[in-house]
């Protein structure tokens, strides 16, 4: 059972009684709970736990905006244009750098402008996609996945501390990414009571 009691909820299972401080992740968790085997993109969960809907009031407004992806946005491009023509200027200097270093026998300086090359490189590549394109820092998508997965996880963390049993079984039947889901296993029903 999740039962919802003010500032708390009272959690039981197993005949172990816990009660948790309200929180975000057990709020996503009832979600799940109250449809086994459904998947939930990250989205749908942050926009129920937001109140955010499609729904047209008495006067035919729309009471709450509706959540899309290009609402949500990302961070912009991971490098502007100066900083890629920067990093490949710096580029040019560490690869005279290292044949200078290679030239005289100096490993230490060889081996330093190799690994600040190597980390420019990363760098771009991390920035940079197929045929140049550039990538955005911070997509909405992955925004949500990581704020629904790490909020979901702390509940699921706070609840093991009081419930080991419990912790176990959400540990075994939920599912964070993307898609979300409680997949509890069909020979051991268990009927919530939310």
């Amino acid at each position: 059972m999740f039962s919802r009691e003010g500032e708390y909820w009272c959690v039981t299972f197993g005949g172990h009684t816990a009660r948790l401080r309200d929180a975000k992740g057990l709020r996503y968790l009832v979600r799940l709970l109250a449809d086994p085997g459904r998947e939930f993109h990250v989205f749908d969960l942050v926009a129920a736990e937001r109140g955010w809907t499609s729904e047209v009031n008495d006067a035919g407004d729309a009471n709450v905006a509706k959540l899309t992806i290009s609402d949500l946005g990302d961070a912009g491009r991971m490098l502007d244009a100066r900083a890629k023509a920067a990093y490949r200027r710096r580029l040019a200097e560490i690869d005279e750098d290292i044949s200078e270093a290679r030239a005289a026998g100096d490993a230490a300086r060889d081996a330093q402008a190799t690994a600040e090359r190597d980390f420019l490189l990363r760098e771009l590549s991390r920035a940079v996609g197929l045929r140049g394109r550039d990538r955005n820092a911070g997509s909405a998508s992955e925004r949500a996945r990581v704020s629904v997965t790490r909020a979901i996880r702390f509940a699921m963390g706070r609840i093991r501390e009081h419930s080991p049993q419990l912790g176990a079984h959400l540990d075994r039947t939920v599912r964070t990414g993307t898609s979300c889901a409680y997949l509890p296993d069909p020979r051991v029903p268990v009927a919530w009571r939310l």
